[in-house]
C-alpha cells in the first residue's frame, strides 16, 4: 500500500508527496472562471470554462527530445509530485541529467469583483544537474477542441507567441494557448502520434491549418550550461471572442507573479478558521476542506456560486448551497452571501425554494415536488450567515423571503401536523431530501429528514422574528415550532427501537429502516438527549463503519448495497461522515475525532487504488471496495467539514442569543484550539486544555462559558516554534501574555517557542507541563531571550502553557 507522505502537521500549511506513478488522477484546481483536471501522469487532462459550461481545451502535455540524437528522454522512474493546496507540481528527471520541475496553477485571488482573467499555468523549471552543456528541445501539445463542436479553427499570433482557436459555429467562445517565448517552431497538427513518438518531430510546419480538431504544437530548445537553469511557462485563456480572448490573455500577469498573487490569496484564506488538536489529521482536513472550497468558488454571469459537479456541471444545486454556508461562513462570508442570495431571488411565488438553477442564465427547476428539503435548509443558512455575520441589513433584507418559505412550509402539512410530500415517482422526482438520486427508489411522504429541517426552520424564523422586534411573529413561529416537533416525536418516532422512523411513505405506511438519515433529528434538536445519545451509539455500530467514514445504510440491512443507487444504499458518502462528527461531538467526542480523521486520512491512503487526490474530498466510496466511486472533487462535503469541527470539536454554539464555546476534547486530547475566526466584525479566537480542570482561554467573551479566562489580544502571528508538528496561540492582555505550544506528533517533542511582538525588559514566567500535571514557576526571562526561544519539552500529543507576567 503507497501512502502519501504528509509535509505539515499544523493546520496551517500542507503539502503531501507522492511518487508519480502512485496517482489514478492528479488534482482538480479551480478559479472563479477556470477549472482545470490533471492527469495522473501530471498532464493537464482539460481546461473547462465556467461561463460557457463547456471544456475549451483537451489534454495540454510536455514531452522532451535530445537535440544531438533526436532521442526520446522518458522520464527516469521515481519523480515525484507535490500537491499544495493551490498548486500542483511534478519533479522528476531526464536520462541525460536534466532535472524538470513542472507546476501547474489557476490565477486566483486578486480583484475584489472577483474578476481574474481566466488562466491556467504551466510553469517549467530545467536544471541541468551534470558538469556538461546540454541541449534539449521540449514539445508541449494542446488538444484545441475541448468538448465543444468539430469545427475549431485556428490561428498563430506572432507579436503574442499565441495560438488563437474558435469555434466556426460558435466564434464567441475563443481560447488562447500561449508561450512566454518566441518558439522555435510551431504547427497545428491533426497527427496525434507525434505526441508519443520515439524519435523528436524536428522542426515544425509553422502553418494552423489543420482542420475540424486541431493539435497544437509548440517546439522549444534550450541550451543549459553546467548547472544552469531555464525557465518558461505555458498559458491556456479564454475570452468572448478573438479580441476579447487577446485582452484576456493579455491581462494574465507572468507565472512568477500569477503564483506569487495566488499563494498570498490561499494563505490569507487559509490561515482563517483554524482548527488545532492534537489530531493532525483533523488539523489538516480543516486546511484542506477551505482550500477545495476555494478551488469550486466561481464567479459566472448569475454571480458568485458553485456548482455541483465541477467541469461537468452547470447547476448550482439549493441544499448544496446551504450547507457550503454552514462552512463558508467562517472564511468567504462575502461569497456565501451573494450565493445564498440567488436563491432568495429565486424562490418561487408560493415560497418554495427552487431545488437548482443554470448557472448561465438563471434557469431553475424544482421536480414538480410540492415540498423539498432546499426550502428549510435555505432559511437556516440564512440564519446561519446573518449570526455570524451580524449583518442586520442582510437580515431584514432576507426576512420576508425567510417567512414566505416557512409559511409555505406549513401550507404543506398532513392531518398529522407533519409535512407531507406527495410525490409518487422515484428518484429526483420522488425522494425529497439529500439521498435524492437513487435509481427506482420512493422517500417521500413524511420523511424524517425534512421534517426536522422544517422544525429547525420554524425555530430559526421565530429567532429572526424576535430580532428584528416582531414579537408576535416570533412567538407563532415557535408555536408552529412546538408544534411540528411534537408531531414528529409522536408519529416518527419508532418506539419499537427506541429510534426514529424513516418515513411515513405516500400510502401511509411508516418505514423503519435504519440508515444514516438518523443524523437528522438529533442536528436539529427534535430528539430529546436520551434518544440522541441513543442514536448516536446505534450509528457508530460496526455495520455502518468502516476505516474510511461511514456508510449511508448498514452493512446488515436487507437493501444495503455497497454501490447501487450511487453509494446512497450503503457506499461511504464522505459528507455523512461530517454530519455525524456534529452529532456525536456532545455525546461520543472520541467517535467525533474517528469520524472527522478516518475519513480524511483516506484520501492520502493509497490513492492509485483507491482513486482518490491526496487533501482532495472526493465524493462516495464503494461500501467494501472503499474505492472512490463518484467525484474527484465534491463541493459540499469541504464545508461539512468545516463546520463540524468548529462547531462540533471546537465547541462554538451559535443557539443563543451570544456565542458560547463549550469545545468537546476527545478523552486523549488534552487540548485544543480555534484561531482567526471571522465572526461580527471580529477575528476570535479561543483554546481549551485540561489543567487538570477543563479550561478556556479567549480573545473574546463567551457567553456563559464556564472556568473562562479572557485576553483582548490575539498574538499567534508573532508566535513560532522550532517543529512543525507543535502548534502555538498566543494572547495578550496588557503586560499579560500566555503561549499554548500543543504537540501533534506520537512522540516527545523538544521544541523552542519564540515571541517576536513588542516586549521590554523581564517577565515572570510559569509554565505548566500537561505530563507533569502542574504549574511550575520559572523565575524572570529577559525580553532578549523569549524573541530568541524558550526551549520546551512536551509529551506526545500533550502541551505547555507558558504564562508571562511583565516586571514593573
Amino acid at each position: 500500500m503507497s501512502v502519501a507522505t504528509e509535509l505539515g502537521q499544523n493546520g496551517r500549511e500542507t503539502v503531501y508527496v507522492v511518487s508519480d506513478n502512485e496517482l489514478a488522477v492528479g488534482s482538480t484546481l479551480g478559479g472563479p472562471k477556470v477549472a482545470t483536471n490533471i492527469k495522473a501522469n501530471g498532464a493537464i487532462e482539460t481546461v473547462y470554462a465556467v461561463e460557457d459550461g463547456q471544456s475549451l481545451f483537451g489534454t495540454i502535455c510536455l514531452r522532451h527530445y535530445d537535440v544531438a540524437t533526436g532521442m526520446h528522454l522518458s522520464p527516469v522512474p521515481h519523480g515525484s509530485f507535490r500537491i499544495h493546496p493551490e498548486f500542483q507540481e511534478h519533479l522528476y528527471s531526464l536520462p541525460n541529467g536534466i532535472s524538470v520541475h513542472e507546476r501547474i496553477f489557476i490565477l486566483n485571488g486578486n480583484p475584489a469583483d472577483g474578476a481574474d482573467p481566466p488562466a491556467v499555468y504551466l510553469d517549467v523549471q530545467y536544471t541541468n544537474l551534470t558538469k556538461n552543456d546540454q541541449k534539449i528541445a521540449g514539445y508541449v501539445f494542446a488538444e484545441l477542441r475541448g468538448n465543444t463542436e468539430h469545427d475549431v479553427e485556428c490561428r498563430f499570433d506572432d507579436a503574442n507567441h499565441t495560438f488563437v482557436a474558435w469555434n466556426t459555429s460558435k466564434p464567441e467562445m475563443t481560447r488562447v494557448f500561449g508561450a512566454s517565448v518566441a518558439p522555435t517552431s510551431y504547427e497545428t497538427t491533426l497527427d496525434m502520434g507525434k505526441a508519443v513518438a520515439g524519435r523528436s518531430p524536428g522542426m515544425l510546419a509553422g502553418t494552423t491549418t489543420a482542420p475540424t480538431h486541431p493539435m497544437a504544437v509548440f517546439h522549444h530548445e534550450h541550451a543549459l550550461t553546467a548547472g544552469g537553469t531555464k525557465r518558461l511557462y505555458y498559458l491556456a485563456s479564454f475570452g468572448k471572442g478573438s479580441d476579447d480572448a487577446t485582452v484576456q490573455f493579455k491581462r494574465c500577469p507572468t507565472a512568477e507573479d500569477a503564483l506569487t498573487q495566488t499563494s498570498a490569496y490561499y494563505r490569507d484564506m487559509l490561515n482563517r478558521s483554524v482548527v488545532l488538536t492534537p489530531n493532525p489529521q483533523v488539523n489538516s482536513g480543516v486546511l484542506w476542506a477551505k482550500a477545495n472550497m476555494i478551488r469550486v468558488m466561481v464567479k459566472s454571469q448569475t454571480g458568485w456560486c458553485f456548482v455541483n459537479d465541477p467541469t461537468r456541471s452547470n447547476n448550482s444545486v439549493g441544499r448544496d448551497t446551504a450547507w457550503f454556508a454552514y462552512g463558508g461562513d467562517y472564511f468567504a462570508p462575502e461569497f456565501v452571501e451573494e450565493s445564498l442570495m440567488a436563491y432568495v431571488n429565486n424562490m418561487e411565488d408560493s415560497g418554495k425554494v427552487v431545488e437548482y438553477y443554470d448557472i448561465r442564465n438563471g434557469k431553475t427547476a424544482d421536480y414538480n415536488l410540492n415540498i423539498n428539503d432546499d426550502t428549510p435548509l435555505l432559511v437556516l443558512a440564512l440564519w446561519h450567515h446573518y449570526y455570524t455575520s451580524g449583518n442586520q441589513k442582510f437580515l431584514e433584507t432576507i426576512y420576508p423571503a425567510a417567512v414566505k418559505a416557512v409559511r409555505y412550509i406549513l401550507s404543506q402539512r398532513n392531518e398529522q401536523g407533519l409535512v407531507w410530500c406527495d410525490a409518487t415517482g422515484t428518484s429526483d422526482w420522488g425522494i425529497i431530501g439529500w439521498r435524492n438520486v437513487i435509481e427506482d427508489y420512493r422517500l417521500s411522504g413524511a420523511t424524517t429528514e425534512v421534517n426536522s429541517e422544517c422544525f429547525a426552520a420554524l425555530q430559526t424564523v421565530s429567532h429572526m422574528a424576535r430580532v428584528l422586534e416582531k414579537h408576535d411573529a416570533s412567538a407563532e413561529f415557535a408555536r408552529e415550532a412546538d408544534a411540528l416537533k411534537l408531531a414528529i416525536n409522536t408519529h416518527l418516532y419508532n418506539h419499537a427501537n427506541g429510534l426514529y422512523y424513516l418515513n411515513i411513505d405516500v400510502d401511509g405506511e411508516p418505514r423503519s429502516d435504519v440508515t444514516s438519515d438518523l443524523v437528522f433529528p438529533v442536528m436539529f434538536g427534535v430528539a430529546d438527549e436520551e434518544t440522541s445519545a441513543r442514536i448516536v451509539g446505534r450509528l457508530s455500530d460496526n455495520d455502518f463503519w468502516t476505516v474510511s467514514g461511514m456508510r449511508t445504510t448498514p452493512r446488515d440491512a436487507p437493501n444495503y448495497s455497497p454501490k447501487n443507487g450511487w453509494g446512497l444504499l450503503g457506499g461511504v458518502w464522505v459528507g455523512v461522515s461530517f454530519w455525524y462528527a456534529f452529532a456525536a461531538s456532545r455525546y461520543s467526542p472520541e467517535f467525533m475525532d474517528h469520524a472527522l480523521s478516518s475519513s480524511f486520512r483516506n484520501f492520502s491512503m493509497d490513492p492509485r487504488r483507491n482513486n482518490t487526490v491526496p487533501g482532495q474530498f472526493s465524493e462516495w466510496l464503494h461500501g467494501e471496495t472503499l474505492v472512490n466511486e463518484g467525484m474527484m472533487l465534491s463541493p459540499w462535503d469541504p464545508p461539512r467539514y468545516l463546520w463540524a469541527a468548529i462547531e462540533g470539536a471546537g465547541g462554538l454554539d451559535l443557539r443563543g442569543t451570544q456565542p458560547n464555546v463549550q469545545p468537546r476534547l476527545a478523552s486523549d486530547w488534552k487540548w485544543m484550539g480555534v484561531q482567526n475566526l471571522p465572526f461580527r466584525g471580529e477575528r476570535l479566537t479561543w483554546f481549551v486544555v485540561r489543567l487538570p480542570e477543563v479550561t478556556l482561554y479567549a480573545n473574546f467573551h463567551p457567553h456563559s462559558s464556564e472556568s473562562c479566562r479572557s485576553f483582548a489580544e490575539d498574538i499567534t502571528d508573532s508566535i513560532s516554534s522550532g517543529l512543525d508538528s507543535v502548534v502555538t496561540i498566543g494572547l495578550r492582555e496588557d503586560d499579560t501574555l500566555l503561549i499554548l505550544a500543543g504537540n501533534t506528533s506520537m512522540q516527545t517533542a523538544t521544541t523552542s517557542v519564540a515571541i517576536e511582538c513588542e516586549l521590554a525588559g523581564s517577565y515572570r514566567a510559569k509554565l505548566f507541563d500537561s505530563l507533569l500535571g502542574r504549574w511550575a514557576e520559572i523565575g524572570l526571562i529577559s525580553a532578549e531571550q523569549l524573541k530568541i526561544g524558550h526551549v520546551m519539552q512536551i509529551e506526545h500529543r500533550g502541551f505547555c502553557l507558558l504564562e508571562l507576567q511583565q516586571e514593573v
